[in-house]
C-alpha cells in the first residue's frame, strides 16, 4: 500500500506548527530567501518594510493576530485530522490530545506578545506532535509500510 500525502497531512501540519512557535526566527529571517534578494525590487521593497515593522515592538503587535490566529488554525486542522483518522483505533489517545490542544488554543488566544509564544513549544511537542507521531507510526506498521 503507498504512502500519499493525505496520510502524511497531520504529521505535516504538526511540524509545519512546531516552525511557528520559533517566533524569534520568524521575525529574524522573514523572507530572507530568494524573494528579498530577488529581482522585484517593489515586491521587494514592500517585504522590507514588513520585516522593519515586525522588528519594532510598537509596530510588531499588528502582526501578532494573525500569527496565532495560523498557529490556532494549524492545530484545529490537527485535532479534526485526527479525530476523523485514528478516533476509531485510538479513541483515548484521540481525546486526550484533543483536550490537550484545546488548553493550548485557549492559552495562545490570551498571548500579549511574540515573545510568550515559544514558551508553549514544549506543550505543542509533548501533547500533540509527539502523541500524533505515534499514532502515525504505528498506523504504518499495521499497513505493512516499511519505516526508515
Amino acid at each position: 500500500m503507498p504512502l500519499t500525502l493525505h496520510d502524511i497531512k497531520p504529521i505535516g501540519l504538526c511540524v509545519t506548527t512546531e516552525e511557528l512557535f520559533d517566533t524569534r526566527r520568524f521575525i529574524l529571517n522573514y523572507c530572507d530567501g530568494l524573494i528579498i534578494r530577488g529581482k522585484d525590487t517593489r515586491l521587494s521593497d514592500e517585504l522590507t518594510r514588513i520585516k522593519r515593522e515586525l522588528n519594532v515592538f510598537r509596530t510588531q503587535f499588528k502582526f501578532l493576530e494573525g500569527y496565532k490566529a495560523i498557529i490556532i488554525s494549524n492545530i484545529d486542522k490537527i485535532l479534526g485530522l485526527i479525530t476523523s483518522r485514528y478516533s476509531k483505533i485510538e479513541p483515548k489517545k484521540v481525546e486526550r490530545i484533543v483536550m490537550d490542544g484545546m488548553s493550548l488554543i485557549k492559552k495562545i488566544v490570551n498571548i500579549k506578545n511574540f515573545e510568550e509564544i515559544p514558551a508553549l513549544e514544549g506543550e505543542f511537542k509533548s501533547k500533540i506532535s509527539l502523541p500524533v507521531y505515534e499514532m502515525f507510526i504505528s498506523e504504518l506498521r499495521k499497513s505493512g509500510i516499511s519505516i526508515i
